[in-house]
């Protein structure tokens, strides 16, 4: 592994004993050492620890490896070219950049030493860039363009800055991850769930039309809810490839508003106009 990750960056000097003090950091304890390991970007965690420690080749090369997945983030975030200096600045000084100790004493390490392997650091850092620039615009008091799409427009407007900025970057991600979500929903259970988030039946309006008792519905339109925002969950991890603590951040984001964004792809194709009537 560190033959690997030295391969990556032959030109960043980081001893055997502080990239393994490092990595080992970010294992969890209650996993195999080997399986864990084979999970990490070991050659990511290699430069960002030379970072961390302030090794000026490490540095050097973060510019070159960061510097274009920051430059996308503000891209989609479509931030404009007199503002990205000055956002590009604070996200270097955020991660490389000695944190102060509250407590007193040393001051604490650069937030890149944070940064867990478990996803790739170029995906990390376009995260980080992206929510400095949407905490730019909320310190600015206004709203960065949104794209006007369906999902966009369903969106609720109070959804907040980080919701937003969710939105901007991974918007074609949670319309594709919805989607096989919703495509893989029995049909009965999706037409459910079209008839209350899209058409507005209350779960008394579902149990009469079905024939069954109110807390049944109840409980079929909340499994099919649920059933959508495990199966999201799942193929929206498999299309970022962030990490763990990442996506649980943008599901918690979203698993709220799931009715106003399933509306638009509750729809069936195959049904006409009058295809929304019970089944079975």
């Amino acid at each position: 592994m560190i033959e690997a990750a030295r391969a990556a960056w032959p030109d960043v000097e980081l001893s055997d004993e502080a990239f393994v003090r490092f990595v080992a950091s970010k294992l969890p304890v209650v996993t195999e050492v080997e399986e864990s390991l084979r999970a990490l970007h070991t050659a990511d965690l290699y430069l960002a620890c030379g970072c961390a420690r302030g090794e000026a080749r490490a540095l050097a090369r973060f510019e070159l490896a960061c510097g274009p997945p920051i430059e996308r983030a503000l891209d989609r975030l479509r931030v404009p070219t007199q503002q990205r200096v000055e956002i590009r600045q604070q996200v270097r000084q955020r991660l490389l950049a000695p944190r102060p100790n509250l407590e007193g004493g040393a001051p604490l390490p650069p937030r890149i030493a944070d940064f867990s392997g478990r996803g790739s650091l170029g995906s990390w850092v376009r995260v980080v860039a992206a929510r400095e620039a949407v905490e730019r615009v909320r310190r600015q008091g206004r709203e960065q363009p949104t794209e006007d799409d369906e999902l966009a427009r369903r969106l609720e407007p109070d959804a907040g800055p980080e919701l937003v900025h969710l939105k901007q970057l991974y918007r074609d991600e949670f319309k594709a991850a919805f989607a096989e979500a919703i495509a893989a929903l029995p049909k009965r259970d999706r037409a459910l769930l079209r008839q209350h988030a899209l058409d507005g039946l209350s779960i008394d309006r579902l149990a009469a039309l079905y024939d069954i008792h109110r807390a049944t519905a109840a409980r079929r339109v909340e499994a099919a809810r649920r059933a959508v925002f495990e199966q999201t969950r799942l193929s929206l991890g498999r299309r970022l490839r962030v990490s763990a603590e990442e996506l649980d951040s943008v599901m918690r984001l979203i698993r709220s508003r799931l009715d106003v964004t399933l509306g638009p792809l509750l729809r069936d194709p195959d049904e006409g106009e009058g295809g929304g009537g019970a089944a079975g």
